[in-house]
């Protein structure tokens, strides 16, 4: 059960953080029920809950309209007032001069994108259905089993499956438009030889592949031999005296 639990609340986060830029650490705004939830079940610091559940350091926000809307409920919830302004950094919310409902404060700040990515930790399903229907909404809640990450609503995946279709580039009715078929890239026709040379495979190199020849009987290494039989050769020469006789004269 808690590695299913785990799986999803990876999922979870990892959608907020490739599709809406959420990153590390994240920050959390806590409301007041959410605080109280804590409070009385004894689970512990938020800050470490919540850290341990998303899997990174965190940093958690109160509101002033939050604080004033625990305040005034009087000294029943005097505790989760304190542990309220303990838990949690100053959020300035820009209601100074009138303060609002915690619910209303916190879906004004989101506004219509969470451009901040903000994380809100509450109690109130109504709340965490609305900030479901805002693309980047992501809402936390606590129950007797721990903290659970809300998964992403349909509106939120259709949100980005839209974007999606948008950035692959121009649909094609704009494509139809008779003002961009002029454009030369949107123009369809057959595909241009690429300039770049294309590396062919090559045959052998003639030189190596020549068979060799073998030597001719009586050619250079007879006419070697018999050029060296020649040069040892010598000449005979006839002696004066030798060979002819001269015949005397007759009386």
């Amino acid at each position: 059960m808690r590695r299913l639990k785990h799986k999803h609340t990876r999922r979870a986060i990892q959608f907020y953080e490739i599709n809406y830029g959420f990153r590390k650490p994240y920050k959390v705004v806590l409301d007041g029920n959410f605080v109280h939830a804590l409070k009385e079940s004894r689970m512990g610091d938020p800050t470490d809950l919540l850290a341990k559940l998303l899997g990174g350091p965190v940093k958690c926000y109160v509101t002033r309209c939050s604080l004033i809307e625990l305040k005034g409920l009087g000294a029943d919830f005097s505790a989760t007032l304190g542990a309220a302004r303990k838990a949690g950094l100053h959020l300035s919310c820009g209601h100074d001069d009138a303060a609002l409902a915690t619910t209303d404060c916190i879906l004004d700040n989101i506004g219509g994108s969470n451009s901040e990515h903000y994380i809100v930790a509450t109690q109130e399903k109504a709340l965490r259905q609305t900030l479901g229907g805002i693309p980047g909404g992501a809402t936390v809640f606590a129950s007797v089993n721990g903290l659970h990450i809300e998964p992403p609503s349909d509106a939120q995946r259709k949100a980005v499956e839209q974007a999606g279709k948008v950035s692959m580039g121009i649909s094609e009715h704009e494509r139809a438009a008779e003002a961009l078929q002029e454009l030369p890239a949107l123009q369809r026709g057959p595909r241009e030889r690429s300039i770049f040379r294309q590396n062919r495979a090559k045959g052998p190199n003639p030189l190596s592949v020549q068979k060799k020849q073998k030597p001719r009987a009586g050619g250079v290494g007879g006419q070697s031999m018999e050029g060296a039989a020649k040069a040892t050769r010598k000449r005979s020469r006839k002696k004066a005296g030798q060979g002819d006789s001269v015949q005397a004269p007759a009386e």
